[in-house]
């Protein structure tokens, strides 16, 4: 038992999984066929509420099964929820058509964890790094679509830039590393932009250098 729990919120994490596992043909039917879409993925959404509201699902395919989907559950790096979370963890139930991961970690193109699809996006992207704050080790930056993308809905493409950088950095160091960001139009010429994939590596590279004129070049 997790000692940072009660036996109700513990009881709570064990509904869920529970009817989950009674409803599993259901969500897949809904996610892989659309089959009563709306309607499942609100009953979804609403059982995972009684766990956390803050706690968030994303739904995708599978990285090396097509017969199944992946579940990733995150708390966006808010160590409040890990308590929650290791125990979601820790009773995920066998199940047929789905794999479940408990927080999102860092990209891993060797073994991956996450979709081809998935990762080939990130493998596309392009971001700038625009600031970086020495003290706290945090950065802004922005993050690159073509200009059909921008003339979708802006809220639409935050959160798929916000989902970007949280598969490519994980959870935990998109909370710890990321202050602020920016969707742009990529320039016709985007010589010198870092890929998305790199990022992480990148990061690692500024928390062990102290701000120069050697560091000055980036931002430039």
């Amino acid at each position: 038992m997790n000692k940072h729990l009660n036996p109700r919120q513990i009881k709570t994490i064990q509904n869920f999984w529970n009817w989950f596992q009674d409803n599993e043909q259901a969500i897949y039917n809904a996610c892989k066929l659309e089959i009563n879409k709306d309607e499942v993925l609100f009953r979804l959404q609403r059982n995972l509420n009684y766990v956390s509201k803050r706690i968030e699902y994303f739904i995708t395919n599978h990285p090396q099964n097509e017969n199944k989907l992946k579940v990733f559950f995150t708390a966006h790096g808010y160590k409040k929820l890990f308590p929650k979370m290791n125990e979601l963890e820790e009773k995920i139930p066998s199940l047929q058509y789905f794999a479940i991961q408990v927080y999102i970690t860092p990209l891993n193109l060797e073994n991956p964890t996450i979709s081809s699809d998935l990762a080939e996006l990130i493998q596309n992207t392009k971001i700038k790094l625009e600031d970086y704050n020495t003290a706290s080790k945090k950065i802004i930056l922005s993050v690159y679509f073509n200009e059909q993308d921008l003339n979708e809905n802006k809220r639409k493409i935050e959160i798929k830039a916000y989902r970007l950088l949280l598969f490519t950095l994980g959870e935990v160091k998109y909370k710890k590393h990321i202050a602020n960001f920016n969707c742009e139009t990529i320039p016709p010429n985007f010589n010198g932009l870092l890929t998305l994939s790199k990022l992480p590596e990148f990061i690692d590279y500024l928390a062990k250098i102290n701000y120069s004129r050697k560091l000055k070049i980036f931002f430039e």
